[in-house]
C-alpha cells in the first residue's frame, strides 16, 4: 500500500524555516515602530530614551534648584571638604571682611554727623582693651557687665549694629557677652553681631588700634 504522507525534502524545510525568520522580524520591526510612535504622542510620559534608568548614583535637586549625584547608600558624594555646622545659639557671627566693612562705614558716619549705628564692644579684661583695641569700641568686660551696662546702654540702645569682640580664637567672652546683652538687657537680638576673629585677626590684617582708656 503506497504512503501518501507528504515528504518534507530538505529544500522545503529551509524554506520554512527561512519564512518563520521572515515573519518574526517582520513582526518585530512592525512593533518597533508601534513602540517608538506611541512614545512620541506621549509627551508627558513618554520614555526617554538618553536617560540611565539603573543610574546607581541617581541625581536629586538641591535647594538651588542645581542636581547633585546622590550614591548607593543615599548619601551625597563626599567633595573632599568638611561640612559646615552652623552654630545653633541664634547669635550672628561676622567675618573679618563684614567687620572691617561696618567699621569703616561706622567710622564715615561717625565723621559726618559725630554718630554712628555701628557700635563696636570690647568685651576683654580692662588692661587688654587699654594696651589696645578697635578705634571708636567701648568697654564692656562681660564679668563686669552688670556694673558697665546702664552707661552704655543708651548707645547700645541707639545702635544698629553692636559688634561684639574679644582676642578671637578660643576666647568666648565675645559670645557670652552678646549672649547677655540680649537674654539680660533687652538689646534687640537681630542687633548683635560677634566677630569671632577678633582683636587677632584685627591686627593680622593690619587694621588700625588705638591704645589707652580713650576709645578714639
Amino acid at each position: 500500500m503506497a504512503d501518501d504522507t507528504p515528504q518534507v525534502t530538505p529544500e522545503g524545510a529551509s524554506r520554512c524555516s527561512g519564512s518563520l525568520w521572515c515573519g518574526a522580524a517582520t513582526i518585530l520591526v512592525l512593533a518597533t515602530v508601534l513602540a517608538f510612535t506611541t512614545n512620541s504622542l506621549r509627551p508627558s510620559h513618554s520614555i526617554h530614551l538618553g536617560r540611565d534608568y539603573f543610574n546607581e548614583n541617581p541625581a536629586v535637586e538641591t535647594d538651588n534648584g542645581s542636581e547633585s549625584e546622590v550614591s548607593g547608600n543615599g548619601t551625597e558624594p563626599d567633595s573632599g571638604d568638611p561640612p559646615m555646622v552652623e552654630p545653633d545659639d541664634g547669635i550672628q557671627r561676622l567675618s573679618f571682611e563684614e567687620a572691617r566693612d561696618n567699621f569703616y562705614s561706622g567710622e564715615d558716619e561717625f565723621e559726618a554727623t559725630g554718630e554712628s549705628i555701628y557700635l563696636f564692644v570690647d568685651a576683654r579684661e580692662r588692661d587688654l582693651y587699654e594696651e589696645r583695641h578697635i578705634p571708636g569700641a567701648v568697654w564692656l568686660y562681660h564679668y563686669e557687665s552688670e556694673q558697665l551696662i546702664d552707661d552704655l546702654r543708651p548707645e547700645l540702645e541707639m545702635a544698629f549694629f553692636v559688634i561684639v569682640y574679644c582676642n578671637g580664637g578660643d576666647c568666648e567672652d565675645s559670645l557670652h557677652l552678646a549672649a547677655d546683652l540680649s537674654s539680660l538687657y533687652g538689646i534687640p537680638t537681630e542687633n548683635i553681631y560677634v566677630f569671632e576673629g577678633g582683636l587677632n585677626e584685627w591686627v593680622d590684617n593690619e587694621m588700625p588700634v588705638v591704645s589707652g582708656s580713650e576709645r578714639r
